[in-house]
């Protein structure tokens, strides 16, 4: 009886002790990073499992040597010399990567895309048109490039694609003899997950400055334009950074407008006035490093306009997407651009919990979340004709943020704790 007692036991047992060790030998994958001048997509590969596929490899074994066989051409037949090994290895399958590469918002290229403008009776600019920025990359070059990263296990690759535009139409002769012909630069972001005041606040902001038209050599000044954040010109109360805290304020959120105008400036090779990151890396402005934090009479976000016409400025926000698109006069200046670097990284620290009598007792409310802490860095490289090329570095450091707690107490417990 005992012996049949220990045969069921295994009977039972073997099967998961299998099935972990199965599991044990199952290869992970890190994810891999795609490194575009303003943008990062990454691929899951654990994710999206049918990206990854099984390739035969032949190989001719004649004595102690190893001979990998071409798959193009008819295999040998075995004999008692020679035998033939075959063993399967990973990697990136093309028809995946392809559909993947056509998904992802940017690159897939749209020819048939127009912007028209044109001015209407009461002087106003009028567009007509969704503006796009395409990647100009050869499938076969990025499929190389990803595949390698895949088969070395990097994290990060970057992809050397240059940025096209959607062909445009000026049907206003005043706004072509003020060299506006072209789209010269398109700063990109998304709010995602943002509150309706937050969203309301960016709506309302990124108005002010559609239309906009910076004349040749001018400076552009955010704070100029947004003049003031008022509930009588739309604003709502939302959160902003005040020194180590987050509090609410009319018009919180508006940073996201002055990055994204910040990030057209920067990709387009504008020379940057004035221009600081914000205390915390911000999840909104991912990726890191290429925001504009601005706070009136304190904080002011500036480019001057130093192309060869003047810059006429169009916003567009739809759903949780937003764009800065400047039309001008392309002087065929080249903008290389790399990073972030990330250095100096530091955990955030304990949060603080803070008493208050106005949330029901042993209530929790978090009012800011916690945030990394790290030294992001660009590089640009903008090169004119006949000109030296011109080096911009791009530094932003970000606090370690601890997340605050708001925890309720009752009146008199407060009033000891104080």
């Amino acid at each position: 009886m005992k012996k049949i007692n220990k045969l069921l036991v295994l009977f039972f047992i073997l099967p998961f002790f299998f099935a972990g060790f199965t599991n044990a030998q199952k290869k992970t994958h890190n994810p891999l990073n795609l490194v575009f001048d303003d943008q990062i997509y990454k691929i899951n590969f654990d994710v999206n499992q049918n990206i990854i596929t099984k390739v035969a490899q032949h190989y001719l074994i004649f004595g102690n040597q190893k001979i990998l066989l071409d798959l193009n051409k008819n295999m040998p037949q075995e004999n008692d010399l020679m035998k033939i090994e075959t063993t399967f290895t990973e990697e990136v399958s093309p028809e995946y990567l392809r559909d993947f590469f056509n998904e992802i918002s940017g690159i897939a290229s749209d020819k048939k895309n127009i912007v028209e403008i044109n001015v209407n009776k009461d002087e106003k600019i009028i567009f007509k048109g969704n503006p796009k920025s395409v990647y100009d990359i050869d499938f076969a070059k990025f499929y190389h490039l990803v595949n390698q990263a895949f088969l070395k296990e990097v994290k990060y690759v970057r992809i050397p694609a240059k940025k096209k535009f959607s062909t445009v139409i000026i049907h206003d002769k005043a706004l072509q003899k003020r060299g506006i012909s072209e789209i010269i630069a398109i700063g990109e972001s998304n709010f995602l997950g943002s509150s309706w005041a937050r969203k309301r606040n960016i709506t309302v902001a990124s108005n002010l400055y559609n239309g906009l038209i910076l004349p040749k050599g001018k400076v552009f000044s955010f704070n100029e334009i947004l003049k003031d954040v008022s509930p009588e010109r739309g604003f709502a109360k939302e959160l902003v950074i005040k020194g180590n805290k987050t509090e609410k304020e009319h018009g919180g959120g508006v940073c996201q407008v002055s990055t994204t105008v910040f990030r057209a400036a920067f990709l387009g090779g504008l020379k940057i006035e004035k221009r600081r990151s914000h205390s915390y890396a911000v999840p909104y402005y991912k990726p890191h490093g290429l925001d504009a934090t601005i706070y009136l009479d304190v904080q002011d976000f500036k480019f001057r306009n130093d192309t060869d016409g003047d810059i006429l400025i169009q916003t567009i926000v739809q759903d949780s997407d937003m764009k800065f698109i400047f039309y001008g006069t392309s002087d065929n200046r080249e903008v290389e651009i790399e990073g972030p670097f990330i250095s100096g990284y530091k955990y955030a620290p304990e949060p603080i919990v803070e008493k208050t009598d106005q949330l029901p007792v042993g209530e929790r409310y978090m009012t800011s979340y916690a945030h990394d802490g790290f030294h992001a860095r660009w590089r640009r490289k903008v090169t004119k004709e006949n000109s030296e090329p011109d080096e911009y570095i791009l530094d932003s450091s970000y606090q370690a943020w601890p997340a605050r707690i708001l925890e309720g107490v009752s009146s008199e417990d407060l009033a000891k704790a104080n």
